[in-house]
């Protein structure tokens, strides 16, 4: 199979963590051969505060120089260090329609979004995370506000409950022939009746497997970063057959992970 190019499209709110969300990003394009645009965007009455036009219309014009200028000095040592350089667009409007206009326009293969610990779904004000992922069928990476995917060591690759849907996945499958460790595969019981081994998706593999109890998540995060995973990968018809909600996995995971699969059909009860 021919490695593709990958556009990948980061929506930051430009907070402190977006360089990090930006190495996470520029270190995933290098591995992959990806180009890399960044979104961000105001609402209107962010920028307009004054009734009069034309104070308006200098209120616009001082938010578009000094967000510009915001962006520049976010991106530039992340460009200058990987190498690699990202187109950054700065739009006032709509939040949501301007994300789905940019999203038809660069057509990307990975939407990127920074973690929420406290609130998982609240991205640029408005449940961005949430409105992304019920409308998006690419991959989108939930980037890690404390772990940079790589970090100069080789890659070290995880799944989630992971079956045969993963290998339908080529970004797995291109990055699993950059490593040579094994791959990990995280998995919580379905029940009393699992008495069937699964057959391995790899059989360079070694599985991790959590009891179905309620601090399943946590001890599956502490393992995580106990095993040095760079990036975890989740297809959501996994997760859902392990009853495994996204809103409760977004924000206690310290790594980067990867969701994968159609989403419309799948969400309700992952992020209600």
């Amino acid at each position: 199979m021919e490695n593709k190019n990958y556009r990948i499209l980061v929506l930051s709110d430009l907070r402190k963590t977006t360089e990090v969300i930006l190495k996470n990003t520029a270190s995933l394009a290098k591995m992959i051969g990806g180009e890399i645009a960044l979104l961000h965007v105001k609402q209107p009455l962010g920028v307009v505060k004054q009734d009069n036009q034309l104070s308006a219309v200098r209120s616009i014009n001082d938010t578009y120089t000094s967000t510009k200028n915001e962006i520049n000095q976010l991106v530039k040592p992340v460009t200058s260090e990987y190498g690699i350089g990202v187109d950054t667009f700065f739009k006032v409007g709509n939040v949501k329609e301007e994300i789905n206009r940019k999203i038809q326009e660069f057509r990307p293969d990975i939407v990127v979004l920074g973690q929420r610990k406290s609130t998982p779904f609240k991205l640029l004000g408005d449940n961005i995370t949430k409105h992304v992922m019920s409308t998006f069928d690419g991959l989108v990476l939930i980037s890690s506000h404390e772990q940079v995917i790589g970090s100069g060591k080789e890659l070290s690759l995880g799944t989630l409950n992971g079956s045969q849907n993963l290998m339908k996945v080529g970004l797995l499958e291109q990055l699993m022939k950059q490593s040579s460790q094994p791959l990990k595969s995280f998995k919580i019981k379905h029940g009393k009746n699992e008495a069937t081994q699964e057959t391995p998706i790899d059989k360079h593999m070694v599985e991790y497997v959590f009891e179905p109890q309620d601090n399943a998540i946590q001890n599956m995060s502490a393992y995580l970063t106990r095993t040095n995973v760079d990036l975890l990968f989740m297809d959501l018809d996994d997760a859902a057959n392990a009853n495994i909600k996204i809103k409760n996995v977004i924000g206690k995971f310290n790594v980067p992970f990867l969701l994968a699969g159609k989403r419309k059909a799948k969400l309700n009860n992952s992020l209600n």
